[in-house]
């Protein structure tokens, strides 16, 4: 997905260019207005590319729980072939400025500062450098609440200059900005209807290349991103975030918990995978599958910047427990457990303890559950229908058998 036309800022020019206030206010609007997570970032990095002078680039949003991107980015000036160095690279190769070394206190990084301007010293330049003409680069993590809820890369040509302090610190001072509406986006955007289909299954093998697939999964993969970076010999494209997961299921080091990545479509549905490692030759099975509730409430909790303790109360609220057994239960005074509840209501915009449950459990499931219930009411009623049509017979059957004398 392209965004904008890069600009060449190369060694001959004069002063690199420098995000200005009215980038910066433009930059915090667009935050502030509510748009969904691929818009947004749609939106800062056609602000921030001719702002800092980069000409090449990659954002992702990213779930705040595994660091996997979690269906909205784009891309431009970068190569398909960079994409399995560049995962490969962040999840298993020691190295300078990885996103998930970045923290709130310092979330921009500029690869010629850390390395001394040696860049040569990073594994992944040199990947990069040895398949592309990247070079300057400098990293950003968007934050908020504590956690990281999308990245971005930028990078000039060989030739160009570096980056300076004044883009890396222009870039922190955006960073909690874009994290902030990155998080709200996630909680916003409204849910699609169920598209009624079941689990899809490919095999990836170990260069993240789709080997087969079934019809559900290559629709599942169509509906997660368009573009194809990360593109196969297959022919079939292969979402980022689809090809991130297949990189570290292939690991057998890494976490059965790893294994797993929530998703979301372009329609804003929700999608969880689960990937396995195949016999020793470095292939991967995957499923892809509509999402549980269960699996997408940690990542909605979060998004509206809940708190551990009000996280606590706001499960045992879901339970249906009153004020004083959830204090019981966690070992709270009533009039205690009422603050957190009040605090909840107030990030999620609600006023009771039903629509809190709505807001958080149940709206980014709405279409699915309504046409469940319609369906359902329509099974029934189809039933009691038959069964109403059958209940003369069965009266004249058994009148039938009543004797005469009787």
């Amino acid at each position: 997905m392209y965004v904008g036309a890069a600009t060449p800022y190369g060694g001959r020019m004069g002063r690199s260019p420098v995000l200005g206030t009215g980038a910066l206010a433009a930059i915090e609007r667009v935050c502030d207005s509510g748009l969904g997570a691929q818009e947004l970032l749609e939106e800062v990095v056609a602000r921030i590319v001719p702002g800092v002078g980069a000409e090449a680039f990659f954002a992702g949003a990213t779930d705040p729980e595994t660091g996997l991107c979690m269906g909205a980015g784009v891309v431009d000036g970068m190569a398909s072939s960079i994409c399995a160095p560049f995962w490969d690279h962040e999840f298993f190769v020691p190295d300078y400025n990885k996103f998930s070394d970045l923290t709130p206190e310092r979330p921009a990084a500029d690869l010629h500062e850390a390395t001394g301007g040696r860049v040569q010293r990073s594994a992944r330049w040199r990947a990069f450098h040895a398949i592309s003409d990247l070079d300057a680069e400098i990293r950003v993590a968007f934050h908020a609440g504590g956690r990281t809820w999308g990245v971005l890369q930028l990078n000039r040509h060989s030739g160009a200059r570096p980056f300076t302090s004044e883009h890396r610190d222009a870039l922190a001072r955006v960073a909690p900005l874009i994290g902030r509406g990155l998080r709200t986006a996630m909680v916003n955007e409204p849910a699609a209807p169920d598209a009624g289909r079941g689990p899809g299954i490919l095999i990836l093998d170990e260069r993240g290349t789709i080997v087969s697939c079934t019809a559900e999964a290559e629709a599942w993969l169509a509906e997660l991103r368009e573009g194809d970076w990360c593109g196969g010999a297959s022919g079939l494209p292969v979402p980022i975030e689809v090809f991130a997961l297949s990189l570290t299921a292939a690991d057998r080091r890494q976490p059965a918990a790893s294994r797993r990545a929530r998703l979301r479509t372009r329609s804003g549905m929700w999608l969880i995978a689960h990937a396995s490692p195949l016999g020793d030759g470095g292939q991967v099975a995957m499923v892809i599958e509509p999402a549980k509730a269960s699996q997408v409430a940690p990542v909605i909790v979060e998004a509206y910047g809940l708190t551990a303790r009000e996280v606590d109360v706001t499960r045992l609220v879901a339970r249906g427990l009153k004020t004083d057994e959830i204090g019981a239960e966690l070992f709270l005074s009533p009039h205690t457990v009422r603050d957190h509840l009040k605090a909840v209501f107030e990030k999620v915009g609600v006023s009771s303890r039903g629509e809190l449950v709505s807001q958080l459990f149940a709206e980014h499931y709405h279409s699915s559950l309504d046409r469940c219930v319609e369906d359902g009411g329509a099974r029934v009623s189809a039933r009691l229908e038959r069964e109403s049509a059958l209940a003369p017979r069965a009266i004249d059957r058994a009148c039938e058998r009543i004797p005469e004398h009787v």
